[in-house]
């Protein structure tokens, strides 16, 4: 009988796209949805009958969501596969790991940097997903809970292999009382909920290779970087912003346990130098409280030179 208690779910970086490795990083995960399809072919030809002939086999890739609540050191391995490597420095007692969004493809067969997955489900073989790509990472942070993350994956190839023994990173997850704001540069205390998503549109290019499985995963589009979520209606400064258009920075700091003297804590820094506001809502639901529905839209700033710098301060040394 298969229990989700019993299961386990690791990345490993690839050195390359096509080429599965076993570095596992076990990561302690909430949910996962990752599946395999198997696309069916139908036949046109006619062939004197009414019943339809039978399917064969198609296109087979792996798609599905895994959902987390993440610590300081599992996150920059998503980090890693939703913006490219980052520049990691060393502090007194820590490392400072600064991503900035890649602004060129992994190699000419892959946008994103691949992984392999490794997914066991406490019944037989544990599955293998090789090619792995996080297209899309979501960062929520709620009032009163703990923090949250998403990472839509597509991945090239599905295998079974032998189950392994995990060892998982001790680091504590980090709650919505260790998260502070600053809008253009000031703190903010009218935010409930903030909901940070980086998406990269790709799509999988088949190629003349013997294989069912895709033979490149490419960009589609713009990637996207944007902010959703609920702010206290107190007053009427940030409407007034979306309704003028103003574009401000949003920075979003989450501070952890300390690792050695001042300044050194596990920690995790969202910066936005330049949002718009594309929705600010706030409609009378009752007699309560009114809260402010927000989406804004990261933008390239060009005095900075990026469209959002996400910072990572922990005790490992590189992703």
């Amino acid at each position: 009988m298969g229990y989700g208690i019993g299961g386990y779910l690791s990345l490993s970086k690839q050195s390359a796209f096509g080429t599965a490795t076993t570095s596992r990083i076990y990561v302690p995960f909430v949910s996962e949805s990752l599946t395999e399809n198997k696309e069916q072919l139908e036949s046109e030809n006619i062939a004197g009958k009414f019943d339809a002939p039978d399917s064969l086999e198609g296109i087979n890739n792996v798609t599905g969501d895994i959902a987390f609540e993440p610590d300081p050191l599992t996150l920059g391995n998503f980090m890693r596969a939703a913006l490219g490597a980052p520049t990691s420095t060393l502090t007194t007692s820590s490392y400072i790991h600064e991503f900035l969004p890649a602004q060129a493809d992994f190699s000419a067969d892959c946008a994103l940097p691949p992984y392999t997955i490794e997914l066991y489900k406490t019944v037989g073989s544990a599955y293998q997903i090789v090619d792995a790509q996080i297209h899309t990472l979501t960062i929520e942070m709620n009032a009163g809970e703990i923090i949250k993350a998403t990472a839509s994956v597509h991945g090239r190839a599905y295998n079974k292999v032998a189950k392994t023994t995990p060892a998982y990173s001790t680091a504590p997850v980090q709650t919505w009382n260790q998260t502070s704001v600053q809008i253009a540069g000031a703190a903010n205390g009218v935010f409930r909920t903030a909901v940070l998503t980086i998406e990269n549109p790709i799509e999988p290019v088949m190629t003349l290779n013997g294989s069912l499985n895709e033979g490149k995963i490419l960009r589609s589009g713009f990637r996207n970087i944007t902010i959703t979520g609920d702010q206290d209606f107190s007053d009427q400064v940030q409407e007034g912003k979306f309704r003028a258009q103003t574009r401000q920075a949003f920075k979003f700091t989450v501070t952890g346990v300390q690792l050695g003297g001042a300044g050194q804590n596990n920690k995790l820094i969202l910066d936005l130098p330049q949002v718009n506001y594309s929705t600010f809502a706030y409609p009378v639901g009752g007699p309560g409280l009114i809260t402010a529905s927000y989406d804004g839209k990261a933008e390239y700033f060009t005095t900075s030179s990026y469209v959002g710098r996400f910072t990572l301060q922990n005790t490992q040394a590189s992703y």
